[in-house]
């Protein structure tokens, strides 16, 4: 009788999976309608967003490097400073004209930009002050090494030295520092 069941739904072309199917095309049906709902309330903060955070598309738009940090520096304080008028946006007047005045306000506009501009300084600092940090740890490991290297001479003798440091005239190449190119 079973296999007889079975047999009947593969021919009429139904599974058991169809109740799985329409909870899922309800809540599709739920989320459409909750977003298309939200639409009229979102529009002054894409306003405000979208005119704040020009810095950040336009850093987006022109970083050629593979890591794309230029973006990452430049929007992160871009929004830091946009935060402050978003917030009395959400919480004070969420309307459009509200939204406006806050984008012609000289202070939401220097606070964001400003943070834009202090983020493209990062930008353009961070690099070679890493490269100080580093090439001065690498001839501090340098020098620790040499310290080690003549404690095992001293301890094992001479032949535990390679032929250039029995001599002790090979120094490494200082002053090299690490690459600041970008792209």
């Amino acid at each position: 009788m079973a296999k007889k069941a079975k047999k009947a739904k593969k021919a009429s072309g139904k599974s058991s999976n169809a109740g799985g199917r329409r909870g899922r095309s309800n809540i599709q049906i739920l989320l459409v309608v909750c977003g298309i709902a939200l639409v009229p309330f979102s529009i002054p903060t894409l306003l405000l967003l979208f005119a704040g955070l020009l810095p950040t598309l336009v850093a987006a738009l022109t970083d050629r490097s593979l890591a794309r940090y230029a973006w990452i520096c430049v929007g992160g304080l871009n929004f830091a400073g946009l935060a402050p008028a978003l917030l009395t946006l959400w919480f004070g007047h969420h309307e459009i004209p509200y939204a406006v005045s806050q984008l012609t306000s000289l202070k939401v506009l220097l606070m964001a930009y400003g943070g834009a501009a202090v983020g493209w300084m990062l930008y353009f600092a961070a690099p070679p002050v890493v490269g100080v940090i580093l090439q001065a740890t690498s001839q501090r490991r340098a020098e620790s090494m040499r310290k080690q290297m003549a404690k095992l001479q001293e301890e094992w003798g001479d032949e535990v030295a390679t032929e250039g440091e029995e001599e002790g005239t090979e120094e490494p190449p200082t002053g090299t520092a690490v690459p600041t190119q970008r792209g």
